[in-house]
């Protein structure tokens, strides 16, 4: 074996391969880039319908629950204005206070409390005793409009909240505070009943983040922290739809929505479920382009091979010419292409090679 033969050719793509590569190519480049558009806007919509769902459902859930404080706050406003609670005097108050739990089946307890924290009037007739280191009654006396507070109830072991508003007489002046304690029951069913698809749920917590009420149905025997919360924990304070992960790992869809009375509404849901649309429209495109591929890359092989097999033929025909067989068989003469054109030339010169013989061989 010589030199020459031992060594290697140079890698090249014959014409029917760059044939083929260049339609594959100009054919895929734009279609691949229409699909890409066209999931890319698909997942946008679906993410602006999914922020939308959920917003939706946290401004539902946020307006009953606003609703639900502010008659609350309204009852305890109208009955601070009344004479007997103005008075100061327990047996005026306690009727008052006691008609306001037989009223409102979720107030378990009315009562009042004097400036220096001392209970005065109560609905349950049990014993006074000291409220001067409650939260809510420090808020009122300290100049806030509104006291609130959410404790653990001492008789039902549950969450309780507390709304407590200034009595005030004809001068402005505060005489003493008014403030009701109220199961969350209630409440927790309003969050509750909120559904978002078959996965998706609200939670309710307070301005410290402890649990209020529970999307699942139940109701904590503890004030559970709930700072941890993922979607806490990435937008704390802020309003919005953020992609996270639970302890377990699942991907969630959270919204995060801040109420009047410093509350935070978490509406979330699995993402897996939020994002099904985009997932299957996301298949349903990969196949369509799957197909659009197979049919380009079969339309290519058929114009490669169209394309490349009589240049073959015309390079063999060529190839015997050139190596002295001037009765070659050349086809495509009858094409009206570039193609045509080159065996009509080839033709020509096969010709003019053999009257050119015939004359050599007179001489």
């Amino acid at each position: 074996m010589d030199r020459q033969s031992s060594e290697r050719k140079p890698f090249s793509l014959n014409i029917f391969h760059q044939i083929l590569l260049a339609t594959c190519l100009v054919a895929l480049i734009p279609i691949g880039g229409l699909w890409y558009l066209g999931v890319h806007e698909t997942q946008q919509e679906l993410t602006t319908s999914v922020s939308r769902n959920l917003s939706a459902s946290a401004d539902s859930i946020a307006g009953s629950v606003e609703q639900w404080t502010g008659m609350n706050l309204r009852m305890l406003e109208q009955n601070a204005a009344t004479p007997a609670i103005r008075s100061m005097e327990a047996r005026s108050q306690d009727p008052v206070l006691k008609t306001l739990t037989d009223t409102y089946n979720w107030v378990y307890l009315a009562f009042t409390v004097l400036p220096d924290g001392q209970n005065l009037g109560r609905s349950d007739g049990r014993e006074p005793t000291f409220y001067g280191d409650r939260v809510y009654f420090q808020q009122v006396m300290g100049g806030a409009p509104i006291g609130r507070q959410l404790v653990l109830g001492k008789s039902s072991n549950k969450p309780a909240y507390i709304l407590a508003k200034p009595i005030k007489d004809q001068a402005e002046k505060t005489l003493g505070v008014i403030a009701i304690a109220m199961t969350l029951e209630d409440l927790s069913k309003t969050i509750t009943n909120t559904r978002i698809g078959k996965t998706g749920y609200a939670i309710l917590v307070d301005e410290e983040h402890r649990l209020i009420a529970h999307g699942d149905g139940s109701i904590s025997s503890e004030l559970q922290d709930f700072s941890r919360h993922p979607a806490l924990a990435k937008r704390a304070g802020g309003d919005g739809v953020n992609r996270v992960h639970d302890e377990s790992g699942k991907e969630l869809v959270t919204y995060v929505k801040a109420l009047n009375q410093g509350w935070k509404l978490i509406v979330q849901q699995d993402a897996e479920e939020a994002y099904a649309r985009a997932e299957q429209a996301l298949r349903g495109a990969l196949a369509l382009l799957l197909v659009t591929l197979v049919v380009v890359i079969i339309v290519a092989l058929l114009l490669a091979k169209r394309l490349s097999a009589p240049i073959r033929r015309l390079t063999a025909a060529a190839d015997e010419i050139s190596r002295g067989n001037l009765e070659a068989v050349i086809g495509e003469g009858e094409r009206i292409d570039e193609i045509g054109a080159l065996s009509r030339a080839i033709e020509r010169m096969r010709v003019s090679l053999q009257m050119a013989f015939e004359r050599l061989r007179k001489r």
